[in-house]
């Protein structure tokens, strides 16, 4: 039987791990309807401006990239999902006269990168606390 400390230990660790299969799962569905897209079985890819073609297949390849890197659980992929998230905000919140209001995809950005700086915070307090405990 887990201790209190070993089972909230192990509900951190679980978080973690959720929350990385979480945006892997919407940056997969992300990078499926680019390449719908792409293929015009979604938006008339052939028939848009140069500069939206560019901006649909950077998010295809840098969804995808992410993908690939969060699920083999590296540090590339969380870095790929800040770059495709902070990137997306300032496209669409500082450039909406050329990518139109996304406004579900601006909330959505804004609250998976709260919701993981909090969850790294948390691990880190969790850390400095343990090393804490473990020198006295």
């Amino acid at each position: 039987m887990l201790g209190k400390t070993a089972l909230t230990q192990k509900i951190r660790e679980n978080t973690a791990i959720s929350f990385r299969c979480f945006i892997a799962a919407c940056y997969t569905i992300g990078a499926l309807l680019h390449l719908l897209d792409v293929f015009d079985l979604r938006l008339e890819f052939s028939q848009m401006h140069p500069y939206r073609q560019l901006w649909i297949v950077y998010l295809l390849l840098a969804d995808t990239v992410t993908v690939f890197f969060l699920f083999r659980k590296a540090m590339w992929g969380l870095l790929g999902f800040h770059v495709v998230a902070i990137s997306q905000l300032i496209a669409y919140w500082g450039y909406q006269e050329y990518f139109g209001r996304q406004d579900f995809l601006v909330v959505f950005h804004i609250l998976t990168l709260a919701a993981y700086w909090k969850i790294r915070a948390s691990q880190k307090r969790r850390e400095y606390n343990d090393t804490k405990r473990h020198i006295k």
